[in-house]
């Protein structure tokens, strides 16, 4: 082989060193911060929003459950009073004062009254509802605009960080520093050009 070829055959990139390797990591971490930051601003409005309108699809099928019943009861009395002659005779008697002859009224106060429509079926017993443990920070992130554009100056912050101190190395390996440099000169080697 000649002189020639040697010097077009590619080089192998110098090793990767503990503190270019550290620096990926924090150029990597910082990005991913960053995106995190502005995921939860971006996402919380619409989080919340779909807490809310599971919260009211609960409510809304409590009170179908409470409907059904009644309804289920209402027609237990409609299928009696078709059926049963002196269910009906006694439900007529009931809703117009009715008295058989040589029958007997005692008169009692009117909350004693039986008054067969205020006989509701039981209600539900009242369901506390399950708020999950990251109800409050969304709330809170959704609502608290300071606390939004907070978090999305973090994040432009965490980006020119990343992109400008933990950006990849140029040319120069700083593994092998010329005379012993501090770390802030390793830094502005590894990044000046």
């Amino acid at each position: 082989m000649s002189t020639t070829d040697q010097s077009i055959a590619p080089q192998s990139p110098p090793p990767e060193t503990a503190f270019g390797m550290a620096i990926s990591l924090l150029f990597w971490f910082c990005l991913l911060l960053a995106a995190l930051f502005f995921a939860a601003v971006s996402l919380a409005p619409k989080l919340l929003d779909s807490l809310q309108l599971r919260s009211q699809f609960d409510r809304n099928q409590r009170q179908l459950v409470a409907m059904e019943r009644q309804t289920e009861q209402l027609q237990r009395v409609i299928e009696a009073i078709q059926t049963d002659a002196d269910f009906s005779a006694e439900l007529t008697r009931i809703e117009f004062d009715a008295v058989l002859p040589g029958e007997e009224v005692i008169p009692v106060e009117m909350d004693l009254k039986l008054d067969l429509r205020s006989l509701e079926t039981p209600a539900l017993p009242p369901v506390q509802a399950v708020q999950e443990w990251f109800e409050p920070i969304v709330l809170r992130l959704a609502s608290d605009t300071r606390l939004r554009n907070g978090f999305l100056g973090a994040a432009i912050l965490l980006v020119i960080v990343s992109f400008t101190a933990c950006a990849p190395a140029g040319t120069e390996d700083p593994s092998h520093p010329q005379g012993h440099d501090s770390l802030w000169g390793q830094f502005r080697k590894r990044y000046a050009r």
